[in-house]
């Protein structure tokens, strides 16, 4: 089926440790600018999963890096974004957003704030019949970078803060990768078009250190 040949394509062995999910859908949220006088509210750029545009895929590295791709590009950018996950069924497609969830939380703090959403994926677990799974999962991205990681609540780097010893978020705790692990993430944020940019001023700021 369309889903499955969409998971082979984002499991393949450029991203073997990587935990891959279909989506129907993908939703980018567009903030009204000032040059345009029409536009008063904010809008979403909608990206749609198909044979002809190609597969959505939303992947989870086992460094925690987080993006969602169509075919060969990355298209996380912003920071606020919806998906609607894919599947053969609906219950399938509530499967796939729980489980999703359930790896993101490994990472950063997941707020589920809708009371049917929650009680859907207690009955999932139960393994009683769903009949509504088309939810949709709503991430605010932290960062800009092509790797968004979910938002970190004010309360938690407040708490993380105080605490006496000092402890990294769980995301930063894996990123004591072996040469051969490198390799992979690196063609893969080489697929980025907006990464050569992107070292160019990371190398700008360390010559600013080096200088100061």
């Amino acid at each position: 089926s369309p889903v499955r040949a969409a998971m082979a394509a984002g499991g393949g062995s450029l991203l073997g440790s990587a935990s891959t999910w279909p989506l129907k859908r993908y939703g980018r949220f567009l903030p009204p600018t000032d040059s345009d006088e029409e536009q008063t509210a904010s809008s979403w750029q909608v990206f749609e999963s198909n044979e002809e545009s190609g597969h959505l895929i939303l992947t989870i590295v086992v460094s925690g890096h987080f993006f969602i791709s169509q075919e060969r590009t990355v298209l996380n950018e912003c920071r606020m974004f919806r998906v609607q996950f894919d599947g053969d069924s609906k219950q399938q497609m509530l499967e796939h957003c729980c489980n999703c969830v359930q790896k993101l939380g490994e990472y950063v703090p997941v707020q589920v704030t809708d009371e049917q959403s929650q009680n859907l994926c207690h009955s999932l677990s139960g393994g009683s019949q769903v009949e509504d799974a088309e939810q949709v999962l709503h991430v605010v991205s932290k960062h800009t970078h092509s790797a968004g990681i979910s938002a970190t609540p004010l309360f938690f780097l407040l708490q993380s803060v105080l605490k006496q010893k000092f402890e990294l978020p769980l995301v930063y705790r894996h990123s004591a990768w072996s040469a051969q692990e490198l390799g992979p993430f690196i063609r893969l944020c080489l697929m980025d078009q907006n990464f050569p940019a992107f070292v160019e001023d990371v190398e700008k700021e360390l010559k600013k250190l080096v200088e100061g």
